[in-house]
């Protein structure tokens, strides 16, 4: 009933769906790395006095090859319930490339591993300005393609951007709104803020049309 609400919604704003044969599909994801708290992580996007949402929403993967988000759903929430931040695993599951978004199929904390993360680079990254342009969308209508989605956990949105891509909010107070979709639930949107690795967006200014 949710997803049928929410396709109608999509259909109102003059959003077609994304059949699931026009999907692009995700790839495997086979890496070790450590699990860190996006929330304080980007050391320049000013966003340490503000809390970030905890469980899956608030964990990233940073590895040798980038930084990844998970898909906020039942089944990954459970597998990082008991992963605090700083926590060395390896994570099998499947990537959506364009969002680098995970879903895990299996995630074990391992004692010794072979890494060559800079995580003092990602950390400090400055980001860059960018204007963006797109959908406010919940799991109800954002495109991921093959991966597992729900909406079970709520309906926590992203961006889906006109240039393909999916971007994922940093909570200061405009992300903040974002994610929960306050005023912006399947609405086109405008954004200028800055982007950091992993398609992290830290929101200066909206626009909803």
């Amino acid at each position: 009933m949710i997803r049928l609400l929410c396709a109608i919604a999509l259909l109102s704003a003059g959003i077609r769906p994304v059949p699931a044969e026009e999907a692009k599909p995700s790839v495997d994801f086979d890496q070790g790395g450590v699990i860190v708290d996006v929330g304080s992580f980007f050391t320049e996007a000013g966003l340490t006095s503000a809390p970030g949402p905890t469980g899956v929403a608030g964990r990233a993967l940073v590895t040798d090859t980038g930084l990844y988000s998970f898909l906020e759903t039942p089944e990954n929430e459970q597998k990082l319930a008991s992963i605090e931040p700083g926590s060395v695993v390896r994570v099998r599951g499947t990537l959506l490339e364009r969002g680098a978004l995970l879903h895990i199929n299996v995630l074990e904390r391992v004692s010794t591993i072979s890494l060559n993360l800079d995580l003092a680079g990602l950390r400090g990254d400055a980001g860059r300005i960018v204007t963006l342009r797109g959908t406010n969308l919940c799991q109800c209508g954002l495109d991921v393609a093959d991966l597992p989605h729900s909406c079970k956990l709520g309906h926590l949105h992203h961006l889906e951007a006109d240039d393909g891509k999916i971007y994922h909010y940093l909570k200061n107070e405009s992300g903040a709104g974002l994610f929960a979709g306050e005023g912006s639930h399947f609405k086109a949107v405008e954004i200028r803020g800055r982007l950091f690795p992993g398609h992290y967006l830290r929101v200066e200014t909206v626009a909803v049309n």
